[in-house]
This record gives C-alpha cells, structure tokens and sequence, in this order.
C-alpha cells in the first residue's frame, strides 16, 4: 500500500511539474491537457485521475510556490544575531522568489492565468490568507526581548514586504530580476528604513 502510494504521489509529481514547464512555454490558455499527458509520459486518464482540469493544475502549482515562499519565512528569533542581519534573511526570503527563471516564469504565467480567470486570483488570495506570516512571530518576539518596538506585529510585516515586494517582486515579473548590486543597495536601504520605524530608541 505505501509502496503504491508513493509511485502516485511521484506520478502526480511529474504531472505537476510538466504542466509548469508548458505553462511557461507556450503559455496557460494554449497549453492542453494532452501535451501534458505527453510530456509527463502519462495518459490522459492518469492526467485527469490526479487533476480535473488545467485550472486545478495552474491552481496546484502556484499553491505549491506559495507554500514555499511561506516556508522560507519561518525564521526562528536568534537573540544572539544582530536585527538587521535576520531582517536580511527575510529579505532574502523575498528577494530569491523571482531570481530563479522558472519560479519567475510561473509568476509571469500565473498572473497572465488570473486576470483571464479571476475566480483562480480569488481563490489564490483566500490560500495566501490562510498562511501564517513567520515574519510576524519573529517581530513580537524581538520585542519581547527587548530590541524592537512594534506593537502592530501584523501591520510592520506587511509595511516590510511592501517595502520589498515593490522593488523585488512585482517589477520583476514584468522585466526580470533587480541586477544583483543595486539588490544589495536597496536590501540595506530598505532595512534601515524599517529600523527607523520598529527598532529600539
């Protein structure tokens, strides 16, 4: 039973993860569930078995990098490392998103997807809402200790990934990754600038 359980779940996999690459190069609407079949070497009954229809794909995926995107946020609080370099984990927690080709290229196709499609926009938003933040335990816990002054954890997280979603999130889905010495520039500028804001006077 586990045994086929796992070759299922691999199959699924592979499903999942020809569908992205089609998606990226021919783009969502032009891209039908029997070139995925092809392309994951499966038939097109094994195809449906796994996924209904091209928007529980698209859907899957983008749940899939969003699972992701949150994870990389569970930064545990380190009261022996400075602010600003555990802020600069979570700002590179953002900043990687949209530095590797195909996750910029799911982007692209995806946001393409949910204009033509809002109710998958819809439901994407109501799966991103349903994350917990990392960044905002770590921030009520720098304050506990002392060392921040944010009494809205919830609104400084989200005055923080505004800061860098601005800059290393959306403009990059339209003309590709901020060159990696400006990033750096910008990464520092907009960490101070929060720490004008949240850090200890």
């Amino acid at each position: 039973m586990s045994r086929k359980k796992r070759d299922t779940s691999a199959k699924r996999e592979s499903i999942l993860i020809a569908a992205i690459d089609a998606f990226i190069e021919f783009g969502f609407d032009k891209t039908s569930m029997d070139l995925i079949a092809e392309r994951s070497n499966a038939s097109k009954r094994t195809v449906y078995n796994h996924f209904s229809s091209k928007e529980s794909l698209i859907e899957e995926a983008f749940n899939q990098f969003l699972r992701g995107a949150f994870e990389s946020k569970n930064i545990e609080y380190d009261p022996n490392r400075s602010i600003e370099d555990q802020l600069g984990d979570f700002a590179d927690s953002k900043m990687g998103l949209t530095e590797d080709p195909r996750q910029l290229g799911l982007m692209r196709v995806t946001l393409c997807a949910f204009i033509t499609h809002p109710q998958l926009a819809e439901r994407a938003v109501l799966f991103s809402d349903s994350q917990d933040d990392g960044l905002v335990k770590w921030l009520t816990e720098a304050t506990q200790d002392g060392r921040l002054n944010v009494h809205d954890p919830e609104l400084a997280a989200e005055s923080f990934w505004s800061l860098f979603s601005g800059t290393f999130f959306w403009p990059p889905i339209v003309r590709g990754p901020v060159e990696k010495k400006a990033g750096q520039k910008l990464k520092t500028e907009f960490i101070q600038l929060f720490l004008a804001r949240y850090g200890k006077q």
